[in-house]
């Protein structure tokens, strides 16, 4: 079976709520989905031409000035290719991380430079700790609709602290 391409969907998932701009899609992206599932502006403008192809969004062209922007609406067609792809259970998630690998061939010839890897780290670590608790105080004054993104953040906030505690108790020797 073809593996499915979720730019669409993320795109989709978004217009579900108000019509927005690609560069508005791109902004939410990385105030929000962009700390578990990443999309590209180089993605997002293709995929919204593809999707009005489609006829799963309409676009109306608007001025700002001189400036033209196109405005995205997903249709009817765009609601339910959603919620087609939304009913199907989620792929296997292929889990890539450097920072593991490394740790894994670990030897006593790198181990000092695992120790700074750690160690810096675990900084990034605590630094992502404090934006994702500034964005779960800005989402508990939010509205209801948003409770989900709410629950996601709460996920990562979980796995944030599973990974500072467990960095910790890697550099305590």
């Amino acid at each position: 079976m073809a593996k499915i391409k979720k730019t669409k969907f993320i795109i989709l998932g978004f217009l579900l709520n108000k019509s927005l701009s690609g560069y508005e899609i791109g902004g939410l992206i990385k105030q929000s989905t962009d700390h578990f599932w990443q999309e590209s502006d180089a993605s997002i403008y293709p995929t919204l031409k593809l999707l009005a192809n489609e006829q799963l969004v309409s676009f109306e062209t608007v001025y700002v000035g001189k400036k033209r922007k196109d405005i995205f609406t997903i249709t009817d067609a765009g609601k339910k290719a959603f919620m087609e792809w939304f009913k199907i259970y989620p792929d296997k998630e292929v889990h890539r991380a450097e920072f593991l690998l490394k740790l894994f061939f670990t030897n006593e010839s790198t181990e000092e430079h695992m120790y700074s890897h750690c160690r810096e780290k675990l900084q990034e670590l605590k630094k992502m700790r404090q934006e994702y608790k500034k964005i779960e105080k800005t989402l508990k004054q939010e509205t209801p609709e948003k409770g989900y993104w709410l629950k996601t953040l709460q996920v990562g906030l979980a796995h944030l602290e599973l990974d500072i505690s467990w960095m910790s108790s890697i550099l305590q020797k």
